[in-house]
């Protein structure tokens, strides 16, 4: 099923999954879901951001270096998602991704590049995680809405950016990138792949909303 914006060309959904969802059962039934409808899928790190994280400790990489292998790192991930489900559309280039993703008749999966990610607007930081960088792509996208999904539990009441914060369930950056957006910002847990369809076609139903703080 597709699930078109009421603006013409406009991009409706972004879609993060989170790297930890690769250590349980439910990555390919996520894809699986996806892969017949037009959102874009943003990569989460997983174990190969762990992977970035173990050897600049061992080896003493400056961050720069750390934030351009941990993108890389989102890349493998997301190879290995187009492995799982071979019908995902896939796009590197903003450009690219942005017009396939318009004209898409089903996902399109990012393989993130270094190159393609401003420095001046993603900070080489530890603090940004992909969490940050999905931010940032809905951002660029004009993307009307970013669902992050989420292996961690969740506690969905009192869902604001900054308490998400606190709570390490997004990176610390995430709310200076997302909660002046002008996309809306929803969670969902990893066991909602079922209810995909009504979350995408009326969000309020299966996913919650994120907000700013009072």
């Amino acid at each position: 099923m597709n699930f078109v914006s009421k603006k013409p060309g406009a991009i409706r959904w972004v879609v993060k999954l989170g790297g930890s969802l690769a250590e349980s059962e439910v990555l390919s039934r996520w894809l699986d879901a996806l892969a017949e409808t037009t959102v874009v899928i943003v990569p989460g790190g997983g174990v190969f951001a762990d992977g970035v994280r173990a050897a600049q400790a061992r080896f003493g990489f400056d961050d720069r270096t750390a934030h351009a292998m941990a993108i890389l790192a989102m890349r493998q991930y997301a190879l290995m998602m187009a492995g799982f489900c071979p019908h995902l559309t896939l796009a590197a280039d903003l450009g690219r991704l942005s017009a396939a993703a318009r004209k898409a008749e089903r996902a399109v999966l990012w393989l993130p590049d270094p190159k393609a990610v401003d420095e001046r607007e993603v900070p080489a930081s530890w603090e940004v995680t992909s969490d940050s960088i999905a931010a940032w792509l809905a951002r660029r996208l004009r993307a009307e809405r970013l669902l992050l999904v989420k292996a961690a539990p969740i506690a969905f009441r009192g869902a604001e950016f900054e308490r998400l914060g606190s709570a390490g369930t997004v990176d610390a950056a995430f709310a200076a990138f997302a909660a002046k957006a002008r996309f809306e910002t929803w969670l969902c847990r990893r066991e909602d792949y079922n209810r995909l369809d009504r979350g995408l076609e009326n969000p309020d139903a299966a996913f919650t909303r994120v907000i700013a703080g009072a």
